[in-house]
């Protein structure tokens, strides 16, 4: 299991956010988080075969009560582009997007992915922040997971390196 604190701090984040459907898809860089969100029994986890297929199933979730959560990396964002427009974006569907943010400062892998994913965010007009200190995480999920209810449109928060813990020194 995990030896940095921050993949816990995000799940017991979004579970006292009330978050109790969370889809994921596999990812070395999240695997401790997607770890803990699998062994936990106080939500609904719904392993994906791509990203975009999570659009549809936490609108489902959403529209029978369930307060969902969707994890993947960035790259899995761009392919969820779609789907995030016509579905999310266009009937107003309330999802909190935690994304990997392969390719940020300090990440050595993935740089275009990096220098990609806050513009196409913005451009989307989904309300970003990023997340670099694990004893922030559930204070900054608590408050994105409330906007993004309130403001009934996805809100996205990009998980770094620094609080999911590296894998490597150096990386």
């Amino acid at each position: 299991m995990a030896s940095a604190p921050g993949p816990k701090l995000i799940l017991d984040g979004l579970k006292e956010a009330g978050v109790n459907m969370i889809a994921t898809l596999p990812d070395i860089n999240i695997a401790d988080l997607l770890e803990f969100v699998a062994k936990d029994r106080d939500v609904i986890h719904v392993p994906l075969c791509r990203e975009e297929e999570g659009i549809g199933i936490c609108t489902g979730g959403y529209l029978v009560g369930k307060k969902c959560a969707l994890i993947m990396q960035n790259g899995g964002f761009f392919n969820s582009v779609n789907g995030i427009v016509s579905t999310l974006l266009q009937y107003h569907i309330p999802l909190l997007l935690l994304i990997y943010y392969a390719g940020d400062m300090g990440d050595r892998s993935f740089s275009t992915n990096g220098a990609m994913t806050e513009p196409v965010l913005s451009a989307l007009g989904i309300r970003t922040y990023i997340l670099r200190k694990p004893e922030k995480a559930k204070t900054l999920i608590s408050r994105t997971q409330v906007l993004t209810q309130d403001y009934k449109e996805p809100v996205a928060v990009l998980l770094t390196k620094d609080v999911l813990g590296r894998r490597r020194p150096g990386e």
